[in-house]
């Protein structure tokens, strides 16, 4: 109960994260997961040095992103995330034997949007 309770928690501080434009409140947020990365982690080879690598190199978060083998850090400066891609993609290949890529996104601050519609019929 306690591990639904934390991870509810920072589910509520992403959300709050995200609605403020704190990159570091998102990127702590997601950092901290009790059951599901503890879980999936294993199952993907060098993760945890990933993570580590992310974070060392200045990523302000950095977890599992969808159903995987997906990683996601949060970064403030672009600048960085060049540097904290490369050795994300070194530390899957050096501990988990994986070839990876990465790239570099801004978050979109607009949200959901329509921006066509058709008539299906």
């Amino acid at each position: 109960m306690g591990h639904h309770v934390r991870n509810s928690s920072q589910a509520a501080s992403r959300v709050a994260g995200v609605l403020q434009g704190d990159a570091a409140l998102i990127g702590s947020a997601m950092s901290f997961d009790f059951i599901v990365e503890p879980t999936r982690a294993p199952l993907i080879p060098g993760m945890a040095a990933v993570k580590a690598a992310a974070l060392e190199a200045g990523a302000l978060g950095c977890t599992i992103s969808g159903a995987g083998p997906t990683a996601v850090a949060v970064i403030e400066e672009e600048e960085k995330g060049e540097e904290i891609a490369r050795r994300m993609i070194d530390a899957f290949l050096s501990v988990g034997k994986l070839k990876a890529t990465a790239t570099v996104a801004q978050l979109d601050r607009a949200g959901a949007r329509v921006i066509s519609t058709s008539n299906l019929e």
